[in-house]
């Protein structure tokens, strides 16, 4: 389909019909909209799993890193669409992943995961999970692990207290954190 062919009438525009390309420079906004919100998130599961490297839970790690990866791959976050360019950009994540993780267990410590980085990861997960569902491909688990992995993070924020977010956030807007630019 060329781009001057008419699109299906969308729902927010109650008949009116787009060519492609006028669907998609309404639609670049909210998808690059998205795709920072994406970015947060596994910056904020970075940081999670950096934690949880501290506190001896290394089971949960594989599935935190994996979890990141597919997340890049399916939101795009790959500058080159490329085959080569989406391996790039996997390893890319997988490294500043595996970079938080080593260095919170060399340390002994971790950037602490401030309340609003848990509040933009909840809220990439409720994205990604809700876009899986959308896509109806068979996602569905992926999509409940999305769920989990919120529940989780959830449980681990309502146990490290106010206060312990509260240093975190303090700690993030006055130093260098652990900034994930793949």
């Amino acid at each position: 389909m060329n781009n001057t062919e008419k699109t299906a009438a969308t729902p927010q525009g109650a008949g009116k019909s787009y060519t492609v390309e006028e669907l998609l420079t309404l639609m670049g906004p909210e998808f690059q909209r998205q795709k920072d919100v994406m970015r947060q998130c596994i910056a904020g599961l970075t940081e999670y799993a950096a934690q949880l490297a501290v506190r001896g839970h290394e089971d949960q790690l594989p599935r935190l890193r994996m979890v990141c990866i597919e997340m890049a791959e399916f939101w795009g976050l790959a500058e080159d669409d490329t085959p080569e360019g989406v391996r790039n950009m996997a390893e890319q994540y997988g490294s500043a992943f595996d970079r938080a993780v080593s260095t919170a267990r060399g340390d002994g410590c971790a950037p602490g995961l401030g309340e609003q980085a848990v509040q933009n990861t909840l809220a990439g997960l409720e994205l990604y999970a809700r876009e899986l569902r959308a896509n109806d491909e068979g996602l569905e688990d992926w999509a409940v692990e999305c769920e989990i992995l919120a529940d989780d993070l959830e449980e681990f924020a309502a146990r490290s207290g106010p206060e312990e977010l509260e240093a975190a956030e303090q700690q993030a807007d006055s130093g260098p954190g652990m900034g994930m630019s793949p």
